[in-house]
C-alpha cells in the first residue's frame, strides 16, 4: 500500500501549504505530521511557522513567546516562513520575521506607543517589514477610542495595505461599532477622536482616499480616555476645509456624524449668543459648529451628514448623486428649507438621484408636520403605513422622509401571539431601514 512519505517533496509541501491558516484543526494536522517522521517535519514544519499565534499561558504568560524566540534566533530560516503573526502585547520580535506580512495585536495592559516606535525606527531599514500588508489592533487595556496617530505611519510602508482596530465594547441600536479600518482609498472612523493636525496627517498619508467616514461615538458608550488624552477633537469646519485641500479631486463618499458634539443647541452656546447680543448667524462659533461650502468637491457623489451641520442647500456639491441627511428633528425642516430641499435638482445637483431625510421619534408629530409643508407646496405625498414614511413625488429625483424609531407594538398575551397587523408593521420598519443602510453603503 502508498505511504504518504512515498510522495514527492513538491506534493507534499503543495499539500501543506492548505494547512498554513493558523486554525486550530490545521496546527494539530501540522504538529501530527511533524511527529510522524523526519520527512513529514522538513516539509510541514515551514508549513507550521507561517502563521503563528502566541497565547499567554495563565501559569507563565511568557514560556509560549520564549519558545518562539528560541526558535527563530536558533532556526532563522523558519522565521523566514512567518507571514502572519497574533501577538498578545508589546514583545518587541518584529525584527526576526522579515517576510511578516499580517499582524495582529491584542493590547491588554497599555498602548503599544513604544512597539509602534520601534517599528517605524526599523522600517527605516528597508528590508525590515517591507512586506507587511495589514495590522489589526484589538485593543483591551481601557474602552475609549483609539488614538489612530502612531498608527498612521504604516501607511507609508512598502507594502502595506490595510490598518484596522476593534475594541471590546458593546455595540448600541443606533452607534457604529467599536471600530476603524484605513486602507489607500477607505477610511471608515467609528472609534477615533482626534483634533485637526492627527487628521491632517491621514490625509496626507492617504492621498488617494475615495471614501471618508467619521462617527464620533457617544460619550455613554466609554468611560475611560487615556488613549486619546484631552485633545480638542477636530471641527466640523476644519475636517471638512482639511479634506478640500487634500482630495477636492478624488473623494466619492463622505459620512459625518458628530453626535452631540459642538452642539448647535447647546444651552451655554445659546447663552453665549443671548449675551453677546449678535445673531446666531453672526456668532463666530456657530460657523465653527458648522460644515463649510462643499461645492469645491468635484467628484463627491454621496454624502451622509446630520442637518443642523448644513448651512443650507446650495452648499452641496453639483456632484451629488445621492443625500442622506440624519438628526434632523422635523420640526426644524421647516416650510422654506423643504421648498428648497424640493428644488434640489433644479438649482444646484442637477445629476441628484436620491435624498433621504431621517430622525427618531416616537410619535409622529414631526413627521406629520413635514407632511403639512409638502402638501402646502402643492406637492404630492405617498404615505407608508403608520405615517412613519414618506414619499414625495415631483421633485425630480426620490425624496423620502423616514421616521426611524422602532414602532411601538402591541404584542397578544394570548399564547405569546404577534397580532398579524403589528406583525405587518414591524416588517415595514425593518425594510425601511435596511434601505437607509443600502444608501450609506
Amino acid at each position: 500500500m502508498a505511504k504518504i512519505t512515498d510522495l514527492s517533496n513538491e506534493l507534499l509541501i503543495n499539500i501543506t501549504s492548505y494547512l498554513s491558516t493558523g486554525d486550530e484543526y490545521a496546527v494539530k494536522t501540522l504538529l501530527y505530521l511533524c511527529r510522524t517522521s523526519r520527512v513529514l517535519l522538513g516539509v510541514a514544519q515551514p508549513a507550521l511557522y507561517t502563521s503563528v499565534r502566541i497565547v499567554e499561558s495563565t501559569t507563565d504568560p511568557l514560556i509560549h513567546l520564549k519558545l518562539f524566540l528560541r526558535t527563530v534566533i536558533e532556526c532563522p530560516s523558519l522565521a523566514q516562513k512567518t507571514k502572519e503573526l497574533a501577538l498578545f502585547n508589546d514583545h518587541g520580535i518584529l525584527a526576526r520575521l522579515p517576510n511578516l506580512r499580517h499582524l495582529h495585536l491584542t493590547t491588554q495592559i497599555e498602548a503599544p506607543r513604544s512597539l509602534m516606535q520601534r517599528m517605524h525606527e526599523m522600517q527605516a531599514d528597508l528590508s525590515i517589514l517591507s512586506k507587511l500588508k495589514t495590522f489589526h489592533l484589538h485593543k483591551q487595556y481601557e474602552d475609549g477610542p483609539v488614538d489612530i496617530e502612531d498608527y498612521i505611519p504604516l501607511m507609508q510602508y512598502p507594502s502595506f495595505e490595510r490598518f484596522s482596530s476593534e475594541s471590546d465594547v458593546p455595540d448600541t441600536p443606533h452607534g457604529s461599532r467599536a471600530t476603524n479600518v484605513i486602507t489607500h482609498t477607505n477610511a471608515e472612523l467609528s472609534w477615533c477622536i482626534r483634533p485637526l493636525s492627527t487628521m491632517e496627517k491621514l490625509l496626507d498619508a492617504c492621498p488617494h482616499l475615495t471614501v471618508f467616514k467619521l462617527d464620533i461615538p457617544s460619550e455613554t458608550r466609554y468611560r475611560w480616555l487615556w488613549d486619546v488624552g484631552y485633545d480638542p477633537l477636530v471641527t466640523p469646519r476644519d475636517l471638512v476645509q482639511a479634506l478640500l485641500r487634500t482630495h477636492r479631486q478624488k473623494l466619492q463618499t463622505l459620512y459625518l456624524n458628530y453626535g452631540s458634539n459642538y452642539n448647535l443647541n447647546d444651552p451655554e452656546l445659546q447663552e453665549e449668543i443671548e449675551m453677546s447680543g449678535d445673531s446666531v448667524l453672526d456668532y463666530p462659533s456657530y460657523h465653527i459648529f458648522t460644515y463649510p461650502s462643499f461645492r469645491d468637491f468635484e467628484t463627491l457623489s454621496r454624502i451622509t451628514i446630520e442637518f443642523e451641520r448644513l448651512y443650507q442647500f446650495q452648499d452641496l456639491p453639483a456632484s451629488l448623486e445621492h443625500l442622506q441627511i440624519i438628526c434632523c428633528h422635523f420640526e426644524d425642516l421647516n416650510r422654506a428649507r423643504l421648498s428648497n430641499l424640493i428644488r434640489l435638482k433644479d438649482k444646484w445637483c442637477p445629476v441628484i438621484q436620491s435624498v433621504t431625510v431621517c430622525d427618531y421619534e416616537e410619535i409622529n408629530q414631526g413627521i406629520n408636520i413635514v407632511r403639512d409643508h409638502a402638501t402646502s407646496l402643492g406637492m404630492s405625498v405617498r404615505v407608508s403605513a403608520y405615517g412613519r414614511v414618506l414619499t414625495i413625488l415631483g421633485a425630480g429625483y426620490h425624496l423620502t422622509v423616514k421616521n426611524l424609531a422602532y414602532p411601538m407594538l402591541d404584542v397578544s398575551t394570548h399564547e405569546d401571539v404577534m397580532d398579524i397587523s403589528n406583525l405587518k408593521m414591524l416588517l415595514l420598519w425593518i425594510q425601511s431601514r435596511v434601505q437607509v443602510v443600502d444608501l450609506i453603503n
